[in-house]
């Protein structure tokens, strides 16, 4: 594999993630027991979703994290700190604050439109988003990407053996993705003794995150780097299996469904479950990312003007597309229809009209092209 195959191999994946990430966000509001705060909770649900928002939320954000990190080093070898960290700003400080401050307030807006609260846009925007109700939307993620980019920028500039790291082919062993699946494992039930399974931490206005994910974004982001350093994905380098991590997909996903299925026994068992939970969870995490590359490495030699496109616009995508789904799961809300047939009419106009509006719009514009 080339090096454009091996970056179009990593895009190919990114833009699959966001179009999965498109249908988890429009899968919640037909999940049973959705969270209290999601932007609209549809009447009409299903187990389906559910289990389909589980699976999902699982392992795209690592992934995500892990594709940032592979290509900061050589990033930041080519253009140095202050370069990499002002074209950062660009692409991912600038649209973290857009989001944040206009398009996230009229996101939370729909929450109290779809439960009837009777407060203005201006009156909401200008106060009550400020308060308890205040979240970032999906922009949490650039946030958090922005703050590791600086860091990792920092730790360049001042560190001469970082700066010197050179790449070349070193095979992983299975002894490593086993004390990193270990060591995640470790920090996702360390955490989460602390802080509530799927809760969210507000650090200021600065950043919101999952108290339990962040050691997987941290970690998942050095393995991308140590993932570049030991050349992973190239011709001569490591190149996961699919029929090995395959198999690992479908079984750790099936196991750690069932066991999210299954509830800690009234007065007892909370502690062992949380635990088996934290491993079973980055199981899933690892092997959905090594067989979503082995998935992908061979599809830039087929490659087509669709993924080419997606690849292209996946970002420009998860930036708007909460702005087109949640305003249409709001409008269906009260129409008495199967959670499916509203499932797929807010996703598939999501992702058409994202798509477009990235192609057309964002990617365009003068200005808004340096961005996305």
């Amino acid at each position: 594999m080339t090096q454009s195959d091996r970056i179009r191999s990593l895009d190919y994946l990114r833009a699959f993630v966001v179009m999965v990430v498109v249908v988890l966000h429009g899968s919640v509001a037909y999940m049973q027991d959705a969270p209290d705060w999601w932007y609209v909770v549809d009447p009409q649900n299903h187990l389906f979703f559910t289990a389909m928002v589980l699976l999902i939320d699982t392992a795209i954000m690592p992934i995500m994290f892990f594709a940032a990190g592979y290509f900061a080093l050589p990033s930041l070898a080519k253009r140095g700190p202050g370069p990499f960290l002002s074209a950062k700003w660009v692409r991912i400080g600038i649209p973290w604050l857009l989001g944040v401050l206009l398009m996230s307030p009229p996101q939370t807006y729909i929450t109290y439109l779809s439960r009837g609260i009777p407060v203005s846009l201006l009156q909401f925007w200008r106060a009550d988003f400020w308060g308890d109700i205040y979240q970032q939307s999906v922009y949490w993620f650039l946030g958090v990407l922005f703050f590791l980019f600086v860091a990792v920028a920092i730790v360049y500039g001042f560190g001469g053996r970082f700066r010197s790291i050179q790449q070349k082919v070193s095979m992983p062993s299975w002894a490593l993705f086993a004390a990193f699946a270990g060591i995640m494992s470790t920090a996702f039930f360390l955490t989460n003794l602390k802080f509530p399974l799927s809760s969210w931490l507000k650090l200021g206005y600065v950043l919101v995150v999952q108290p339990e994910r962040v050691p997987l974004f941290l970690g998942y982001f050095a393995l991308g780097v140590y993932a570049y350093r030991d050349a992973w994905f190239t011709s001569a380098g490591y190149k996961p299996e699919l029929r090995i991590w395959g198999l690992a997909f479908v079984l750790s996903g099936a196991l750690y469904l069932g066991h999210r299925f299954t509830a800690p026994a009234p007065g007892g068992g909370l502690l062992g479950w949380v635990m088996s939970n934290a491993a079973l969870f980055n199981a899933f995490c690892l092997s959905s990312l090594m067989a979503g590359m082995a998935v992908f490495e061979g599809w830039p030699r087929r490659s087509s003007a669709l993924w080419n496109s997606l690849a292209a616009n996946s970002y420009g995508i998860y930036f708007v597309h909460p702005m087109i789904m949640y305003p249409l799961a709001l409008i269906l809300m009260g129409a008495s229809l199967s959670p499916f047939v509203k499932a797929i009419a807010v996703i598939v106009p999501g992702m058409l009209l994202s798509w477009g509006l990235s192609a057309r719009v964002l990617t365009k514009a003068p200005i808004l092209r340096r961005m996305f």
